[in-house]
């Protein structure tokens, strides 16, 4: 049976707090992709193809990801071969479904229900696709951004799979995608 998912409303203040105050999530980040040795491997090799502040964003939100997994509370054991395997399966499969990568994608991934965790997926396909860019700042290629997405996707499938919630943990078991206006991002300080 597949977990339940972490609420749209705590999946989008988390990934707020997390990108407002890194500092205080660094080293839970860093934890987690330690004992995610085989996974962390995994995203290593599917960045290389990635355009080079592609590559540094994908990893970011990939200890986003894990990091909501680890606020969520209950256990993560550690991903195994046959879990990234399985996850990158189901993932090509979906994401061919959902092309091209027109105006309407980000509707067909909203329809598309069958997925782990899909608040997560959500929150992550509205920072790639829907933000706007700050002035001065080049909009996000899209390309690379289904690159990052198709990573993530997996990623979160992979980390579902391998998630235990604790016995207190409440959350939903049927999905609606809900819509959440985009924060503004934050343009990087001159020589970040």
């Amino acid at each position: 049976m597949p977990n339940p998912f972490i609420p749209r409303d705590t999946v989008h203040d988390w990934s707020e707090a997390i990108a407002e105050r890194p500092d205080t999530h660094h080293t839970s980040l860093q934890r987690l992709l330690k004992e995610q040795r085989r996974l962390t491997r995994w995203i290593e090799q599917n960045r290389e193809p990635m355009a080079g502040s592609t590559a540094g964003v994908c990893v970011y939100l990939t200890g986003v990801v894990a990091r909501m997994f680890d606020l969520a509370g209950g256990r993560l054991k550690g991903a195994t071969w046959a879990h990234i395997r399985d996850a990158e399966a189901r993932v090509q499969a979906a994401v061919g479904g959902l092309l091209p990568l027109d105006d309407a994608f980000l509707s067909r991934l909203y329809a598309f229900g069958d997925r782990a965790q899909p608040h997560i997926l959500d929150e992550a396909a509205m920072v790639l696709f829907e933000r706007e860019p700050e002035d001065g700042e080049e909009p996000p290629d899209r390309t690379e951004g289904l690159k990052i997405l198709a990573v993530l996707w997996v990623v979160i499938d992979v980390l579902d799979t391998c998630w235990t919630p604790g016995p207190g943990f409440a959350g939903e078991t049927t999905y609606t995608h809900v819509a959440i206006d985009p924060t503004p991002r934050k343009a990087e300080p001159a020589g970040a």
